[in-house]
């Protein structure tokens, strides 16, 4: 008789499973129409509140914008009234030949007697518009001639006019029509003004153009308001705001509001074209959503917009969608019970037969164990389990054997009885970890076992009861030992190595003796007093060693010249740079060691080399040890020049400010006021 499967269930098991996905599968069914009924009569809801509220907000919008539209289109043809006049479009034309020179108006006006001269009819003419003004209820009223000057008014004291009112007469001018001007806050109220184009008489021409503008100001605050107030016809929450755009910004005209006009947030959104289509927005005077629906009034930039809030809109649709979800809950939870008691009932007939299959189970249990222990036995790395108050509950042969101790004797051990005091609180801050975050860590330790140093990649995990709750810590330890030393061994070569290298350059140029150690000790230090990474601070001390290696392949008569170079000479120099990058390029410094020694003799405004980079795209150890470099070099002597003092030395790169980076210019100066910069300067003059 063949083996069975030792996690083969028995057939009861089996029939329990099949009915199990049988009942699942019934269960889904009904989750699935119930949601799908839910989910379309919602839909259906929603789409005819939408439908009714669009509806109503087309209605609303469309009847206030008739209504501003009949208001602006009286105000015109009262403007039109007296710009048609024959009197008004005389006088216009002989103020029209004066050009701009209408200061002899106001003369003649001073000093004629006669009647029929043009001054004199000044007077008449500003009665006739002040009485038009009022009667009509217009705040004031000016006529300006083609050149933005003012010549009629019925205010003496007549303020100037505004750039957006000359740009609203040019407009006029340009392409005759009538316009209107943004809402503004004057001391009696919102208003605003109309322009219309006044012609010259009939008789002077068909084709005539616009010869002045009549501007008219109108209080607005009340009629605004009568407006834009609650309709018999809007729901609950409904609100009528009339906007207008100003430059590139939307206001919302308030004429109950101290200002009239308040800012829209921008999170409302752009608003362009003859329609601000239905859908849902930001609420114009809070922070909530709000269905709204706006128009564009003709000829000005108004756009009435009819909005009701959200939640208000949707009351009476969450209520019906609140209901439909009671009902589906209660239908699945009616099936669910019956699918629940059949199960109960196989439940019950199985559990025999359930027990057996885990006594089975724990058979295969203990068979697996032994076998993971097999394997765990033949493992060289160190396994261990520890439990939440540091005791080792188990060890692997391997770790024992590390330790000098038996498996046995090693439970119950924690970390300071094992490596020691030190070394235990170093691992119990990775243990702290692992049990707050309870996610799996690696780290690299140096250990010493037997009085012999170790070291190890440590990997800890967390380690899981059946109820999710951590109740010890896994670790793994693979001795990482000869990689370490291999790879620290590798630095010291490429340390010594790069050390000769700085030693070599010297010996080219006498004025470069000791420069290159000079450089070193100052860029690192000012490295760490601007708190720069390990990372910067490493690429920094290889750069400086490797700084000047470049010049090894410039002429020497050039290198040493005691006199100014020549440009061709000047040209011949900065080549080091780019020796430098062929002879480092194709070594793996692990750091941007290269790019730095290449980029140091780059400038801040991009009068640098090689490359000619600026600013941010050269890399701070560079910009760094560009400016040490300057440093090192002014106090220093040259073939051509004796060394300078610091004093003089920061003199001359604060006239190079637009070169170095101003942060480290001031870090450098700082740093040579510390105990180190006094050193450092008493080592220079020794030297």
């Amino acid at each position: 008789m063949p083996k069975t499967n030792d996690y083969e269930l028995p057939v009861t098991q089996d029939k329990r499973s099949r009915l199990k996905w049988f009942g699942i599968a019934v269960l889904s069914a009904i989750v699935a129409i119930a949601a799908t009924l839910c989910f379309f009569h919602i839909q259906n809801e929603e789409a005819e509140l939408t439908i009714r509220l669009e509806k109503q907000q087309k209605l609303l919008a469309t009847s206030r914008q008739e209504s501003i539209k009949n208001w602006l289109q009286t105000m015109a043809e009262q403007g039109d009234r007296l710009i048609n006049a024959d009197l008004f479009r005389l006088f216009a034309s002989e103020v029209n030949l004066l050009g701009d020179n209408i200061g002899s108006l106001y003369a003649e006006e001073a000093t004629q007697a006669d009647d029929s001269t043009l001054a004199q009819q000044l007077p008449m003419m500003r009665n006739l518009l002040d009485e038009f003004s009022s009667y009509a209820g217009f705040s004031g009223g000016r006529i300006i001639n083609r050149f933005g000057q003012t010549y009629i008014a019925t205010n003496a004291n007549t303020s100037a006019l505004t750039q957006q009112q000359l740009d609203l007469i040019h407009r006029v001018l340009r392409k005759p029509d009538v316009y209107f001007s943004p809402v503004y806050t004057s001391n009696n109220g919102l208003t605003f003004d109309m322009f219309l184009p006044i012609y010259p008489p009939e008789f002077e021409g068909d084709n005539a153009k616009p010869i002045s503008v009549l501007m008219l100001s109108k209080l607005i605050s009340g009629k605004i308001t009568e407006i834009i107030s609650a309709s018999p016809l809007a729901e609950q929450g409904n609100t009528t705001h009339l906007i207008q755009k100003k430059e590139t910004m939307l206001q919302d005209i308030l004429p109950w509001q101290p200002d009239g006009l308040v800012a829209i947030n921008a999170s409302f959104g752009a608003v362009s074209g003859e329609v601000l289509p239905f859908a849902i927005r930001s609420n114009l005077g809070k922070s909530e959503k709000a269905y709204s629906y706006g128009l564009k009034i003709p000829n000005i930039d108004w756009w009435v917009v009819e909005e009701i809030d959200y939640d208000l809109a949707r009351a009476e649709l969450n209520s019906t969608i609140q209901t439909t979800i009671i009902i589906a809950v209660l239908t699945i939870g009616a099936f669910t019970l019956i699918i629940v008691l059949l199960w109960w009932l196989l439940v019950s007939q199985d559990n025999k037969k359930v027990a057996d299959n885990f006594r089975q189970l724990a058979m295969t249990i203990k068979e697996q164990k032994m076998f993971l222990d097999s394997i765990n036995n033949t493992i060289p790395d160190y396994i261990a389990l520890k439990d939440q108050d540091g005791a080792y509950q188990y060890v692997n042969p391997s770790f024992a054997s590390a330790v000098g101790r038996s498996v046995e004797e090693m439970k119950g051990l924690d970390d300071t009885a094992v490596f020691g005091y030190a070394t235990a609180n170093r691992l119990a801050s990775s243990d702290e970890l692992v049990n707050m975050s309870e996610q799996p860590i690696n780290i690299t330790e140096t250990i010493f076992l037997q009085s012999k140093r170790y070291v190890m990649q440590i990997s800890k995990a967390p380690f899981f009861e059946a109820d999710g709750t951590v109740s010890g810590i896994v670790s793994v330890f693979r001795d990482i030992t000869a990689a370490v030393e291999a790879e620290e061994q590798r630095k010291l070569t490429e340390q010594q190595t790069i050390a000769a290298l700085a030693t070599t350059i010297e010996h080219i140029d006498p004025y470069l003796g000791g420069h290159t150690r000079m450089l070193e000790a100052l860029s690192i230090e000012l490295a760490r007093s601007m708190n720069m990474t390990e990372a910067e601070i490493s690429t920094i001390e290889a750069a400086a060693n490797l700084s000047q290696i470049g010049k090894l392949f410039v002429p020497r008569d050039i290198l040493l010249k005691p006199g100014a170079l020549t440009p061709e000479e000047k040209q011949e120099i900065e080549k080091h740079a780019t020796h430098a990058q062929k002879v480092l390029g194709n070594i793996d410094f692990g750091l941007p060691v290269v790019e730095t020694v290449v980029q140091m003799n780059e400038k801040m405004d991009g009068s640098g080399y090689p490359d000619q980079l600026a600013g941010d795209d050269i890399i701070p150890p560079a910009k760094l040890l560009g400016l040490t470099n300057t440093f090192c070099a002014l106090i220093r002597p040259r073939a051509y020049r004796p060394a300078l003092s610091v004093d003089k030395s920061l003199d001359i790169l604060r006239d190079m400010e637009k070169f170095y980076d101003p942060e480290m210019f001031a870090a450098l100066e700082r740093l040579l006021t510390t105990r180190f910069g006094e050193k450092f300067m008493e080592e220079v003059t020794a030297a």
